[in-house]
């Protein structure tokens, strides 16, 4: 009888402590996607390019461009408060711009936002105090898709740096049904293939690239694709008109491709 109490005892303390810590999940907004940035801190944005931010729902990361700069991050949407979330992690690539200031402020929202409200297709951002300090808008774009890979691209910037003088324009021709690419690392000849994740479209990967052996007076430049090539995980269209984008597993920009002279533009 007194196994019997007890147990039934540590059966409602137990009841108890369930009740009493456990809490209701909220419904989650998808925020998947990219959304154009319209305001900051209650001013309108008037910007030739106009900055945006997208959310890849997934992974939890972020990435855009900020005014001037591409940005990428980390999200984090509460699942047990309503209307809260927050940005981690942000950082945005180190090209200047003549006015920085439109960045300066995307990027110092940012790392404000504690809360958001969205109605339709439009979301504000708010901070602690619930005050709204960015105002996003569904962006619409073409879809990018491994199309828009084909043909031959020049390499014109390694990370944030652009491609000095070499001894031969660096190069990526993309062969989309061999799933190959072939061109040149500036010095180098270079071969390989390429291959994507299952139900990821913009997801990229180099492997089995091999290359010439010969020597140039300066291999850096070669050094650095063929580095910035083993780390490629994505690719994007680029801000400009005739670009692309390859990018690493955090969404940086490793290389930056223009389409090469004679090739229709994207």
């Amino acid at each position: 009888m007194k196994k019997i109490m007890l147990c039934a005892a540590a059966f409602a303390v137990l009841c108890m402590v369930s009740c009493g810590t456990s809490k209701k999940s909220v419904s989650v907004m998808d925020f998947s996607g990219e959304w154009n940035i319209v305001s900051v801190k209650g001013e309108a944005v008037d910007a030739e390019e106009a900055p945006y931010i997208g959310f890849d729902q997934k992974t939890g990361r972020v990435y855009g461009h900020a005014g001037c700069n591409r940005l990428m991050g980390a999200y984090h949407v509460d699942s047990l408060k309503a209307g809260k979330m927050n940005f981690s992690q942000v950082a945005a690539t180190r090209m200047m711009c003549p006015d920085m200031t439109l960045e300066q402020n995307v990027l110092e929202a940012l790392g404000n936002v504690a809360g958001f409200s969205h109605t339709g297709d439009t979301v504000e951002l708010k901070d602690a105090g619930g005050k709204a300090v960015m105002t996003l808008q569904k962006r619409v774009k073409p879809a990018v898709t491994l199309d828009d890979l084909a043909g031959r691209w020049v390499i014109s910037s390694i990370g944030q740096m652009a491609v000095g003088e070499v001894e031969r324009t660096p190069e990526l021709n993309f062969d989309l049904e061999a799933k190959r690419v072939n061109g040149n690392a500036s010095c180098n000849v270079i071969n390989g293939s390429f291959s994507q994740e299952e139900g990821k479209p913009v997801s990229l990967r180099f492997s089995q690239m091999i290359s010439t052996m010969m020597a140039c007076p300066n291999m850096d430049t070669e050094q650095s694709i063929l580095q910035a090539l083993d780390k490629v995980r994505a690719f994007d269209r680029g801000e400009e008109e005739g670009t692309l984008v390859l990018l690493d597993g955090n969404g940086y920009p490793v290389l930056t491709l223009e389409h090469a002279q004679g090739e229709p533009a994207k």
